[in-house]
């Protein structure tokens, strides 16, 4: 089968999976959401904490929210941008393991290895859009649209990671929407990381998406060697992938 066909087919179906879950089409509405609030809100919240006399702060030592920026946009964009996306795919592979879709390839003439790359890029190109909107749209902390666009790229591989982790950990949608939560409080990877000051900050590499977020702050500042550290968050997530697709390749199939 062609991957034309493949995608028309698998397509169609994911379209009706989601179209009859209000919760998943939610997410994709609750990333317009957040860009909005966060376009008008940012500015304006910086300026109530300034004229309230919040900020500047010594003790924390920050002197403007605006300063908070680019940690905001690397997790409520660039992270949260991946982890909807994730999400409405994962619940999407939930149904089908519920179905018995997935086994039901088997007898198919879709080849598996085509089905694979169906469900990993699909989340991943549909992610890579939805960050960049949301980027665009919040209009903070931009980077030259460049690296601005190699950013976005690095982030989406985060998508298919999160569908993934759902669709191999849960057993069913119940179980997925309690693991929903671990998503989220992941993300909060950037937010402690921007904190902590390096070498310890590096740690936080152990969540591969927070590479990403780093090589975006790095770029700010203009430091010359944030692709590599990108690079070094793209292999890290293409190796994630691989291994849950291991896993869920034996609990789909089981």
């Amino acid at each position: 089968m062609h991957m034309t066909q493949l995608v028309g087919r698998l397509g169609r179906n994911d379209v009706k999976l989601i179209g009859r879950d209000s919760f998943l089409l939610f997410m994709f509405l609750f990333a317009l959401i957040i860009a909005l609030v966060l376009r008008f809100g940012l500015p304006w919240l910086n300026t109530a904490l300034a004229e309230n006399g919040v900020l500047p702060n010594v003790t924390f030592g920050i002197n403007s929210l605006a300063e908070l920026y680019p940690m905001i946009v690397a997790y409520m964009a660039i992270y949260t941008g991946a982890l909807l996306v994730g999400t409405v795919f994962g619940f999407v592979l939930l149904d089908e393991k519920d179905d018995n879709t997935i086994k039901a390839m088997l007898v198919t003439p879709i080849p598996l290895r085509q089905y694979v790359l169906y469900r990993v890029g699909l989340p991943a190109i549909l992610a890579f859009f939805i960050i960049m909107g949301t980027v665009l749209v919040i209009d903070q902390a931009l980077l030259p649209l460049g690296q601005m666009l190699l950013i976005v790229a690095g982030g989406s591989f985060a998508a298919p990671i999160i569908s993934l982790f759902f669709a191999t950990f849960a057993e069913n949608k119940v179980q997925g929407f309690a693991y929903s939560k671990f998503g989220g409080i992941s993300g909060w990877a950037f937010l402690i990381g921007w904190f902590i000051p390096e070498p310890w900050q590096w740690l936080i590499g152990l969540f591969p998406p927070f590479w990403v977020g780093k090589a975006y702050w790095m770029a700010l500042e203009g430091h010359g060697l944030w692709w590599v550290v990108l690079i070094i968050g793209v292999v890290l997530q293409i190796g994630l992938i691989l291994w849950l697709l291991q896993r869920f390749n034996k609990v789909a199939y089981r």
